[in-house]
């Protein structure tokens, strides 16, 4: 009887993500739990404060279902630099919070909630409907054509810096300005290291590229 190695080879992503990624759904329980607490009296600001971590728990949560059931890449990029610059666009994020304070004015954390829930809700339908074909470092499992990705090829990255604009309105800062920057310059190249990967295991991917764009119909 043959042994099918793949299926009993280290998966090192699964074995490195899911405890960093179990981590940060315990600490948005622990975010919802102190906006329950503070929801007295009811506003809107602390509604969608509240909505806003539940999302993170969804989309956190379903990263570490998604990386404990998925199956073996059919290829994986061999570049260093695009396996780098991948963990760093993915946690160059969190390093927001630190560089500024949150806005005292109500109406701007209103609007930079509701901008990031707007997002979230994008990356979760994106994040579903990738599947098992989710990773982190540019890797090849199936050609998904489904969902937001009739619409666009990188729905996902797209919530995800929708996301973070709220997040960098709520704090505006020069730096935190910059970093968005960076981390919009790190999902393109991390974008184009996908499609390059893709178009070389899926020959039906030239023809759906043609058809849609990276992020924004009509413009990108």
């Amino acid at each position: 009887m043959s042994i099918d190695h793949n299926t009993y080879k280290m998966d090192l992503g699964r074995l490195t993500i899911l405890p960093i990624f179990s981590l940060l759904v315990v600490s948005n329980m622990v975010g919802v739990y102190a906006d329950v607490k503070a929801l007295e009296p009811v506003r809107a600001i602390k509604v969608a404060t509240l909505i806003h971590h539940m999302l993170l728990i969804c989309f956190y949560s379903l990263v570490v279902f998604l990386y404990f059931i998925r199956s073996a890449a059919k290829s994986t990029t061999k570049s260093l630099i695009a396996k780098t610059i991948a963990l760093i666009a993915s946690f160059l994020p969190f390093a927001i919070p630190f560089l500024s304070s949150s806005s005292d004015n109500s109406g701007i954390m209103l609007s930079a909630d509701l901008i990031t829930i707007f997002g979230m809700i994008i990356s979760l339908y994106s994040l579903g409907a990738l599947g098992k074909s989710f990773s982190i470092i540019p890797q090849a499992r199936t050609l998904v054509q489904t969902g937001p990705y009739k619409l666009v090829r990188h729905p996902l990255y797209l919530g995800e810096l929708i996301s973070l604009m709220g997040i960098v309105l709520a704090r505006f800062s020069i730096s935190a300005m910059t970093i968005y920057c960076l981390i919009i310059a790190l999902q393109i190249y991390r974008a184009l290291q996908e499609e390059r990967l893709l178009a070389g295991i899926f020959p039906e991917y030239e023809s759906y590229s043609l058809k849609k764009a990276r992020f924004l119909p009509g413009i990108f």
